[in-house]
């Protein structure tokens, strides 16, 4: 019996941990693990100067026919020198989301297959969305600074005040795997879901009431607002100028709760401004941002209508790396189609 070559996966990542998860889990695979002062960072921000690698580092990702890394440093490296990944035939996002990859400027589509790193989010940022709902509708920061001041329910009003989830509907915009985690948690509250997706869906999945393709509809609907979408020429300032108006009270909805857990670009800052000071919305839970890390000349980080999170709603976690990457790898060495691969049309 010929015994199947299986090539070495190069791993270049700012994620702690995963050249451990992958080894432990399959010991029969060739890693070669490289580090450098360049690549830094923490949750999903990455800090990456691909002008100060060593000589080391870039012969290795030069011989590097299979990659693991984050988009963000894929797009830096091939806009810092195009053949610095000029072995490479496949590369695993660590991340969803591979919108760097198309904002870098690059030559699409690139020569090589970029698979993203699905069907783990769901959970975590289902779990995300929810506790920032149960926060908000309680008023735990109040409740925090009514401690620090040693003042019993000093904001009685905000703390008392509060709904129950089951009298609440939640707006998905985003369908995906995320979307339906959010949707189905939020129905295990008792909330009712409307689902809105740019095509028909002809059968009601597990956690959602009512899908819609009308995006005012759905805007309307939402106590609370959540936002899963990815970045893609469709979806980029979707919301907007005055998309928003469609959630105010003047404009049929519920002046509802925007919660942004796809991506930042969905909505430019102004129009988001302009939208809680016209009372469009109410409020806005934010994990993503136009630009990351958001710019401490920002005005958002001002607004006492803003939560300001730092993209962390949902990260890769090293022990989540094997059974996606794994399942990958023995159908590229049996030369089968990849899943989760990139659609350069689509964007995602």
């Amino acid at each position: 019996m010929t015994t199947r070559i299986r090539p070495t996966v190069t791993l270049f990542t700012s994620i702690p941990d995963i050249a451990e998860s992958l080894a432990a889990a399959c010991p029969d695979v060739p890693f070669l693990v490289v580090k450098d002062a360049a690549l830094g960072g923490f949750g999903g921000t990455v800090e990456f100067d691909p002008s100060s690698l060593q000589f080391e580092t870039k012969t290795a990702l030069k011989q590097a026919e299979i990659l693991i890394s984050e988009p963000a440093v894929v797009a830096a490296l091939m806009k810092h020198d195009k053949a610095s990944l000029s072995s490479l035939k496949w590369c695993q996002s660590t991340y969803a989301g591979v919108d760097p990859l198309f904002n870098a400027g690059l030559t699409l589509p690139l020569r090589w297959k970029v698979t993203r790193f699905a069907g783990c989010f769901g959970p975590p940022i289902a779990e995300w969305c929810l506790a920032r709902i149960i926060e908000h509708e309680r008023s735990f920061v109040a409740t925090a600074r009514d401690q620090g001041k040693k003042s019993w329910a000093g904001s009685r009003e905000q703390v008392t005040n509060y709904r129950y989830l089951s009298s609440l509907t939640l707006s998905v915009l985003g369908c995906g795997d995320i979307g339906m985690n959010i949707a189905k948690i939020a129905k295990a509250f008792g909330m009712k879901t409307v689902g809105y997706a740019r095509t028909r869906r002809q059968a009601l999945d597990v956690g959602v009431d009512e899908y819609t393709t009308d995006l005012a509809h759905a805007l309307q609907a939402g106590d609370y607002i959540v936002s899963v979408l990815p970045s893609t020429p469709e979806t980029r300032r979707l919301l907007s100028d005055n998309a928003l108006y469609a959630s105010s009270k003047a404009g049929g909805g519920k002046c509802g709760v925007f919660i942004n857990v796809g991506r930042g670009d969905v909505i430019d800052e102004d129009s988001l401004i302009n939208a809680l000071d016209n009372r469009f919305i109410s409020a806005a839970i934010l994990d993503v941002f136009d630009t990351e890390p958001l710019p401490e000349e920002s005005k958002l980080w001002d607004r006492h209508d803003i939560i300001v999170s730092p993209h962390v709603s949902g990260l890769t976690q090293a022990s989540d790396v094997p059974k996606v990457f794994f399942s990958n790898y023995e159908r590229y060495i049996n030369g089968e189609d990849l899943q989760y691969i990139v659609d350069w049309d689509k964007g995602y």
